[in-house]
């Protein structure tokens, strides 16, 4: 009985060697290979959602000069595992910095060229032209994307047993916007044909420190636009609401340039609403538990509603004024709104 206690025993510990350095039986005696590994708590919940959440990793390794010295990737269900890391194929021990696109391959959204230095590392977004050449524009559901960056990490062949301690941090660069409007006039039936939606940005290119790279002006289009309905409280009466989703790049604290949604009633051009939505966005940070700047809070979150009540202004050309305006179910009140 005593024998099966050593037995188990040695394979627990075998076990334990192998899983805290994959593939070590084909890289030589006595080391694993160069290896990251990640984590995406960067989230309002402070939680590591990278299991959940990554499902592709590219990794640029440069050295201090800041020279392109290799890249390594990976993608499917292996990074949904505990403790995965990646492996960095033909790394000699050093230091390097590590800039890491991960998400590259989920659909084709973004793009990374090989860069032959760290400035050389741009990542794109995919977006088509218009009539207007100078027009570009993005009508898709972005995938996933992710950034990280470690500098002057020293990587090393660890022993088997040993846990590798290099963990880049990743931040999401990709957010979801829905915008649904509403008339406060019951007898309003809102369509979708009704109104035109617009986000103004310039954030298609993005370089290797998570900066803009080019700042060449893009239009989001909803990627999606649809009627729906709410019922009231008293449960007497549906009030239809035109509902339009966005899929956007990261968002900036920025004083210029700002990112902007535009609503025009197509009718006759006469815009209903225009706001800059980053302000908008930040003037609801204060409800989460944790201090941070408004630059944090837009990349700790990533999914944001915009409700607007809309009331109709009679006459021979009638239209619609914006009443009020819920960011994330917080209502915000303006002293002296400025907003159509």
């Amino acid at each position: 009985m005593k024998g099966k206690y050593v037995i188990a025993s040695v394979i627990a510990v075998l076990m334990g060697l192998l899983s805290s350095c994959d593939k070590a039986i084909y890289d030589g005696p006595g080391e694993c290979p160069i290896s990251t590994r990640f984590k995406f708590d960067f989230n309002l919940k402070y939680a590591d959602a990278f299991r959940n959440e990554v499902k592709s990793v590219a990794l640029y390794v440069f050295d201090p000069s800041g020279r392109f010295v290799t890249k390594a990737a990976d993608s499917g269900v292996s990074l949904s595992q505990e403790g995965y890391a990646l492996e960095i194929p033909g790394l000699e021990p050093g230091v390097y910095d590590l800039v890491a696109w991960c998400g590259l391959e989920d659909g084709d959204s973004f793009s990374v060229a090989d860069p032959a230095t760290k400035t050389d590392l741009i990542c794109r977004m995919k977006t088509a032209s218009r009539t207007k050449a100078t027009e570009d524009y993005s009508d898709e559901m972005l995938g996933s994307l992710f950034y990280g960056y470690v500098e002057k990490a020293e990587l090393d062949k660890f022993p088997p047993g040993s846990v590798n301690t290099i963990v880049i941090p990743l931040v999401k660069n990709t957010n979801n916007v829905r915008v649904l409007l509403q008339s406060i006039n019951t007898d309003i039936n809102l369509t979708p044909d009704q109104f035109d939606f617009k986000i103004y940005d310039i954030n298609t290119e993005m370089a290797w420190d998570n900066t803009i790279q080019n700042p060449v002006p893009v239009t989001y289009d909803p990627f999606d636009t649809r009627q729906g309905s709410v019922l009231l409280n008293d449960g007497t009466e549906v009030l239809t609401a035109v509902v339009a989703d966005f899929s956007l790049g990261r968002l900036f604290a920025r004083s210029v340039n700002k990112t902007n949604l535009v609503i025009t009633q197509t009718s006759n051009g006469k815009e209903v609403f225009n706001i800059p939505i980053t302000d908008y966005f930040c003037m609801v940070k204060g409800h989460y538990t944790q201090p941070m700047t408004d630059q944090e809070y837009l990349d700790r979150q990533d999914d944001y509603s915009i409700v607007v009540f809309l009331e109709h202004k009679e006459g021979p050309d009638g239209y619609y004024v914006a009443a009020r305006i819920y960011i994330n179910g917080w209502q915000i009140v303006l002293s002296n709104p400025d907003i159509y």
